[in-house]
């Protein structure tokens, strides 16, 4: 038997400390990296305390570039840096314990990585798994009386694994093929490739260059004024079909002119009126992205300013998991509505005094819940927040109030009008009751310009005495920019931008669009260069306003990488394999090798591409490949400037080596031997400067920097 029969293993402290307060309410033993009592421990890692190993790992060929591709027989992991002293903690402890509760957050990466600190670490004891989704006592108990024997969720392990993998195998490769392929042109920015940012990268560039090749055109429409019983209303004229251009508008004013002329004053009579009942239920609770798109709408905050908000409510207790993929909540939680309104009614959320705790809503679904649930309140009382975490949690706290409110009934009108032969149409909506609306009036749609918010009782066959007609002219107007909001909602939803008869829209749909809740922030800051480490990166998308538009490299980046990449169909298919790998069946090793065969298909399209040559001011062609371009470098050891070709995989046909050329005022310094051509080489050597020619052998003075070709040369 070991020192502890239950170790719990927790993705980040913060649940390490929910664990323990659960457990031990009048406290435990606090040790570096682990709380304890009696044989039961609590300990954590930091995320992914794990990563895949870089390419160099796998061999030391593997330092260039131009090595490729690289794929690994067996994976190799290796600890983050400032991650080893816990991990050393977590290998103690699993050596001391009997059993391991899997405390992962409940969701594929937080299977993934749990699991790859047992295996990593080869634990041969029993493991339960602990689905928490929020840190709430209530939450807690209830995912406590729920652990299960982690075997069950093998397979969600491997769809983690398949994710992981996929994301190295495509950006290590890709990344390096297309961007040592493109050097050989030019090119000095680095393509970085990934399964999800080059898709979301090509929305953008692609309605970029819808707005900047759109020309705008005029059209006209006749619009109706009438009156009934001292109400006034609107309806628009309605084309003959063989009046219309092939976008279904009236691009000849002559046309609209003649329209108008023939009504005159003729009688108004309704052709037909139809009523119909409707309603309108709450919308549901958010999901992560629903939420993101919804402050960025409101408060202009980003994606990530969002998520991190929301990280911070939950780790306070005060709302549920926040990486959210789902807008439902499991049937078994709708009692908890009668302790979590009354807070909310203390909070003075609105409509929460209104609010009915035994209403259920279509939001309470066991069906539609996948591994979580929506984003919610828990319940807890709010202490000090601040301004931005205020307004994030009202957002959550009005939403979950409005599914306890009734829904919205109207009445929704259709008529059609007839006046000297032609034909009107138009619509209103007469409410019944408000219902939730009384509380969420952005929920109502902009009202088009045929629809009415008043309208008097409309009878089939009845006469319209007053009316009246203008002719508006209007203008087609260019698509939107994205904003961080709508891109992310375009990549949770992408397939509505797959066309219809694409095989791939379905699959779009059950995957929930391409990357997850927990990625999307960050592929769409990443774009932007935002909060990278390491090396300055180019953008591929700026910010101007509230606007995203691409740079001139993102627009480039699209351009030059297989068309396949740019669609989001390989991402829907690679994403819907690891649902059917998470579900059992598909394997592990078929998507691999199938992600393998993609990398393969690519890796032969970036080395047959032409990329259109980069031309710069003052740029000199590489004189030993004559492909490649000189590019001026600084070393800091040397403290001097140097150029070398741009192309990586460029060396002398003589001595198999990278040229350097030296830096003079400026320009790179090509000398070239008197005798056979070769490109010299300026040699130091014991303190003496001279020149050398690979190829014969000879050498030259040095004299200012330059060599003295004049001189006759000697053997080396």
């Amino acid at each position: 038997m070991g020192k502890y029969a239950n170790l719990y293993l927790a993705e980040k402290p913060d649940i390490g400390r929910a664990i323990a307060g659960y457990l031990w309410p009048d406290g435990a033993e606090k040790g570096k990296g682990f709380i304890a009592k009696g044989d039961t421990c609590v300990s954590w890692a930091f995320g992914h305390i794990l990563g895949l190993a870089q390419p160099e790992e796998y061999g030391e060929e593997y330092k260039l570039w131009k090595n490729y591709p690289i794929l690994p027989k067996t994976w190799k992991l290796h600890a983050a840096a400032n991650c080893q002293e816990q991990l050393k903690v977590i290998r103690g402890l699993l050596k001391e314990s009997d059993t391991v509760i899997h405390a992962g957050d409940p969701d594929r990466e937080g299977q993934l990585l749990i699991d790859e600190i047992l295996k990593y670490f080869g634990y041969k004891g029993t493991v339960k798994r602990l689905l928490i989704h929020a840190k709430d006592a209530v939450s807690l108990a209830r995912a406590f009386d729920s652990i299960e024997d982690n075997r069950k969720f093998e397979p969600l392990y491997a769809a983690g694994l398949g994710r992981e993998r996929a994301d190295w195998l495509i950006g290590m490769n890709l990344t390096r093929a297309y961007t040592v392929n493109a050097r050989r042109y030019g090119y000095e920015s680095t393509f970085r490739i990934g399964r999800v940012k080059i898709p979301t990268l090509a929305l953008v560039v692609q309605r970029e260059e819808k707005i900047q090749n759109f020309q705008a055109e005029k059209y006209y429409e006749i619009e109706g004024d009438f009156q009934k019983d001292g109400i006034s209303f609107k309806a628009l004229w309605k084309p003959k079909e063989e009046l219309l251009d092939e976008q279904d508008r009236i691009k000849d004013k002559s046309i609209a002119q003649a329209i108008l002329m023939k009504l005159g004053d003729a009688a108004v009579t309704v052709d037909k009126a139809m009523y119909k009942d409707c309603c309108q239920a709450p919308p549901l609770p958010y999901s992560l992205d629903m939420l993101q798109e919804e402050a960025n709408r409101k408060f202009g905050y980003s994606p990530k300013d969002v998520l991190d908000t929301v990280q911070a409510l939950y780790e306070k207790k005060l709302v549920s998991y926040p990486r959210s993929d789902c807008s439902y909540i499991p049937v078994s939680q709708q009692v908890d509505s009668k302790r979590i309104l009354p807070l909310l009614q203390a909070e003075k959320i609105p409509g929460a005094e209104q609010a009915d705790a035994s209403r259920q809503s279509r939001a309470f679904n066991d069906q539609k819940v996948s591994a979580h649930h929506a984003i919610i309140p828990t319940g807890e009382k709010p202490g000090q927040l601040t301004e931005q975490e205020k307004r994030i949690y009202q957002l959550i706290a009005k939403r979950y109030v409005l599914q306890f409110l009734p829904e919205h009934t109207f009445q929704k009108v259709t008529f059609t009008l007839l006046a000297g032969g032609e034909r009107f149409a138009g619509s209103g909506k007469l409410t019944k009751e408000l219902g939730f609306r009384q509380y969420e009036k952005d929920t109502e749609k902009k009202p088009e310009s045929s629809e009415n918010l008043r309208l008097p009782e409309l009878h089939d066959g009845e006469a319209i005495a007053q009316h009246a007609y203008a002719i508006c002219e209007k203008k087609t107007t260019p698509p939107k920019r994205f904003t961080e909001g709508t891109l992310l909602a375009a990549m949770a939803n992408i397939w509505r931008y797959v066309a219809p008869d694409n095989p791939n829209r379905d699959k779009l749909k059950e995957v929930k669009g391409i990357g997850t809740p927990a990625t999307r922030d960050t592929i769409i800051a990443e774009l932007q260069a935002a909060g990278l480490k390491g090396k300055p990166v180019e953008p591929c998308l700026r910010k101007t306003k509230n606007e995203l538009v691409p740079t001139a490299f993102g627009i480039e980046l699209v351009h030059n990488i297989a068309p396949s990449l740019t669609v989001p169909d390989i991402t829907a298919e690679m994403e819907y394999k690891l649902t059917e790998i998470a579900a059992g069946r598909l394997s592990l090793m078929d998507y691999t090798d199938q992600v393998i065969n993609m990398v393969h298909e690519n890796i032969q399209f970036a080395e047959q591409h032409e990329f259109p040559e980069q031309e710069k001011e003052g740029q000199v062609l590489c004189p030993i490949c004559g492909q490649g371009h000189l590019a001026r470098k600084f070393s800091p050891k040397t403290k001097k400037y140097f150029y070398v070709c741009s192309d990586s995989a460029c060396v002398s046909k003589t001595t198999g080596r990278r040229v350097f050329f030296e830096d003079d005022a400026g320009h790179p310094l090509i000398a070239k031997c008197p005798h056979c051509g070769e490109v010299l080489v300026h040699i130091l050597k014991n303190g003496n400067s001279f020149w050398l020619c690979a190829k014969c052998s000879k050498f030259f003075n040095d004299v200012g920097g330059h060599p003295d070709l004049k001189g006759r040369g000697g053997r080396s």
